[in-house]
């Protein structure tokens, strides 16, 4: 089970898009679809191919270019966290809603790799992450020697750090950290040098 993971920066705030390939199968997902460019769909090629919308927490950054993928893909399917439905559909952007709703312990299955989908309160009520066996995306909860802030609407900061040293702390050591903004770190980095938690 390996993937393929490309990053675009570009997104509004420098929100990270991810898109991500089952190396096996082919198959791939976009997390987070603040990005969409001319760049986007040269890497994703083949509209079959595109299985799947993953959105880690509902602030509009993190979805902003989430109906030009649904109306360029037709086989993709929109996943977004249940407890976010409400953060999601307020404010001046809203996202489309999704066709499938999250939850802690659900699993993506994107051709041979398995997503688990870990609730991660705090940077929003209901914000979450998606964890192979050797990556996470932790959208606004864990940056490279950060945390996602906690004064915006639905934020709590003892709840953000509850979900980091109780969930994403307890993952392997080696365990590739892409945050949603920022460069890629590790669990093991995080917990010997992020100075917030």
């Amino acid at each position: 089970m390996s993937l393929d993971i490309k990053c675009y920066p570009q997104g509004l705030y420098g929100e990270n898009t991810y898109l991500i390939t089952d190396e096996a199968t082919g198959f791939k997902a976009i997390i987070d679809p603040g990005y969409f460019d001319f760049e986007v769909r040269m890497d994703i090629q083949n509209n079959a191919y595109l299985k799947y919308m993953l959105l880690t927490h509902g602030h509009h950054d993190h979805f902003l270019a989430a109906k030009q993928y649904l109306e360029e893909y037709s086989s993709v399917r929109f996943a977004a966290p249940e407890k976010e439905l409400k953060l999601m559909d307020s404010g001046i952007h809203r996202c489309p809603k999704p066709g499938y709703l999250l939850k802690e312990g659900d699993v993506i299955t994107l051709g041979e790799t398995e997503l688990r989908v870990i609730e991660t309160p705090g940077h929003t009520a209901g914000g979450i992450c998606f964890a192979t066996d050797r990556e996470v995306f932790t959208g606004d909860t864990l940056f490279r020697l950060s945390v996602g802030r906690t004064d915006l609407p639905t934020g709590d900061w003892f709840t953000l750090l509850h979900s980091i040293n109780d969930k994403l702390y307890t993952l392997p050591e080696d365990m590739i950290v892409y945050p949603g903004h920022g460069e890629p770190t590790t669990i093991g980095y995080e917990k010997r040098a992020n100075p917030f938690v």
